[in-house]
């Protein structure tokens, strides 16, 4: 899943959440785009944007407001939801396409990861309006994905297995944790992507300890290519570090 950054020109100061209680899903009622969506809440004297995410037909997922902060989708429940809306009107679209509702299987899921309390509603559940329309697939995108657990040599590519599968096996322990680190973060990606996809027990028989020498040998391989950011990385961020020094210790592919 890839989420894409974009910047907005903010009508004043946004403010801050202090819960999440809620993911709450809309539809547009309409076709366009993000920025569509920013122009037409600056017109209504917004601060912007008012949802947190949103979905394109053709699967595209684009940041709205920062997810931490209040946003303006559910009348009464702005303070304590995350608002992700999809592009379309389902109550005239009869059918969404498979890859904009893969999207937002997989956001549920990443969202989940960061507030696993928060429950999943439609807006019509909080205030008196169609919306998501009667055929929005609710049910298919509130499941999100289902998490497989590697037993084949098939490569492990998905965000959401990477981290699971690390899970299981004991390399991290915070799986929100590092939903959050590795989807907008390529090098972390890559790293945990090459741990999961080697053996277990393919170990080398004398440890690599040191920062210098985990990042060395990791350049030795290819795996990262930045000594110095590396350097500083692993020397600031322990669960990053261990990552690497679970990498580095290991010798072989799958």
């Amino acid at each position: 899943m890839k989420i894409i950054e974009n910047k907005y020109n903010w009508n004043g100061n946004l403010t801050k959440r202090n819960k999440t209680n809620y993911i709450i899903l809309h539809h547009m009622a309409g076709y366009g785009s993000a920025n569509d969506i920013h122009r037409i809440h600056l017109n209504q004297g917004w601060t912007g944007i008012g949802y947190h995410y949103f979905i394109r037909k053709d699967g595209s997922i684009y940041t709205g407001r920062p997810i931490d902060m209040v946003g303006a989708h559910t009348s009464d429940y702005n303070s304590q939801a995350v608002g992700i809306c999809f592009e379309g009107n389902y109550e005239a679209d009869t059918i969404m396409p498979d890859i904009q509702k893969k999207s937002g299987q997989e956001l549920i899921t990443y969202l989940k990861g960061i507030y696993p309390k928060a429950q999943v509603k439609k807006h019509k559940d909080f205030n008196a309006t169609a919306c998501p329309g009667k055929n929005f697939p609710f049910d298919e995108i509130k499941k999100g994905v289902v998490i497989t657990i590697n037993t084949t040599n098939q490569e492990l590519t998905n965000t959401n297995d990477i981290v699971w599968e690390l899970n299981k096996r004991g390399i991290i322990t915070n799986p929100s944790l590092w939903l959050k680190k590795c989807i907008p973060e390529s090098n972390a990606y890559w790293l945990a992507r090459k741990a999961v996809n080697m053996t277990k027990d393919a170990v080398r028989a004398t440890k690599l300890e040191s920062v210098n020498d985990i990042v060395w040998e990791l350049n030795h391989r290819g795996i990262l290519t930045n000594k110095t950011l590396w350097l500083s990385l692993l020397n600031q961020d322990k669960d990053l570090y261990w990552l690497a020094y679970k990498v580095a210790n290991m010798t072989g592919n799958r």
